[in-house]
């Protein structure tokens, strides 16, 4: 072997060791540089939130809106009914604050209405921050957002939460969390002392929640609770679906057929 090529293999596996050394800092390098968070739609916590305002056609001159406040750690809705709100529901509504941006555009000089956002399917406000739902993208499947000046393309899970029946967020349990029943009266012809009746009145959990239309009253259900305080049910139905309604605050409750022997004993 001559002694040029004995220098050229030096020179060479010289290179190789170099390169080799230069990758490894190179990875070294970038696994200790902090890494990128995905840009999320709204830098707020779950805790932060106190208040959140839904209005749907935000366009019209009669928008509708609801109202949620929360007092400690529960939500109750103000408007349009008044009650505890349904806690999944809730737990839905802020997934939105997890949800990653797609893409994003300064909506400057953009035709909002080729996005769906002039004047916009729905909005929701969490504090004093407002998120306005456009048209889904039919390629990616995600929804444009407005919000602070930018189209952003997000996959979401609450449009139709949105979109929906307000009474969908309301608790379907009838006594609200922290309380409890002490006292049961019912309307004639039904036992309140019946074995297991304050119990089942207590864990009783509607089907569905509705808005209450005003249909006849065909008895009242007096619940006493620990403060002190009364929840008046007025019964709707005499059979099939047990539905009770609480019009003070403007819905009814539709309950399983087989709720009547538990809640409505017969003497």
């Amino acid at each position: 072997m001559s002694n040029t090529t004995h220098t050229r293999r030096l020179w060479l596996n010289l290179a190789l060791l170099l390169l080799v050394g230069g990758l490894g800092a190179l990875v070294w390098w970038q696994s200790n540089q902090p890494q990128k968070m995905p840009e999320t739609l709204l830098t707020l916590t779950r805790a932060d939130i106190t208040r959140v305002e839904i209005v749907r056609e935000p366009g019209s001159t009669k928008p509708d809106m609801i109202r949620l406040e929360r007092t400690g750690e529960l939500w109750r809705m103000l408007e349009p009914k008044q009650g505890a709100t349904n806690p999944v529901r809730i737990s839905q509504l802020f997934t939105l604050l997890d949800e990653t941006v797609a893409a994003s555009y300064d909506a400057a000089g953009k035709d909002l209405k080729q996005y769906g956002l002039e004047p916009g399917a729905v909005s929701v406000k969490f504090n004093d921050q407002t998120l306005l739902f456009g048209a889904e993208n039919s390629l990616s499947r995600t929804r444009y957002l407005l919000h602070a000046g930018k189209i952003q393309l997000v996959s979401e899970a609450v449009f139709g939460l949105l979109t929906g029946e307000a009474t969908a967020l309301l608790a379907n349990k009838l006594i609200p969390e922290g309380r409890s029943v002490k006292a049961v009266s019912l309307p004639d012809g039904f036992n309140a002392k019946a074995a297991g009746v304050i119990q089942n009145w207590q864990s009783a959990d509607a089907l569905r929640v509705e808005a209450y239309e005003g249909e006849v009253s065909k008895g009242k259900v007096i619940l006493t609770l620990d403060d002190g305080s009364q929840i008046v049910l007025d019964l709707l139905s005499d059979n099939g679906e047990l539905v009770l309604a609480n019009i003070v605050s403007g819905i009814r409750y539709i309950m399983a057929e087989t709720q009547w022997r538990y809640l409505l004993p017969i003497k």
